[in-house]
């Protein structure tokens, strides 16, 4: 989905616990086994899974819609 706004991307990010904002990219963090992965990660004491949803335009993003299956947007 193509979120054009920051506003509505700040809501979607602190209502989803697997998001989290570097700097302005978008980071979800999904609980696979990221150990033997190029883009793991150790988070909280397990591995995880990075996916980075880079800003794609001044205030646009494209976030797969999984991410997105319980916000109201």
């Amino acid at each position: 989905m193509r979120i054009s706004s920051l506003e509505e991307m700040e809501l979607i990010v602190k209502n989803n616990s697997h998001l989290r904002w570097d700097n302005l990219t978008v980071v979800a963090l999904v609980e696979e086994d990221g150990y033997y992965t190029k883009n793991g990660v150790f988070d909280n004491g397990e591995w995880k899974t990075e996916h980075r949803f880079e800003m794609v335009d001044y205030n646009v993003w494209n976030i797969p819609d999984r991410y997105l299956a319980h916000v109201q947007v």
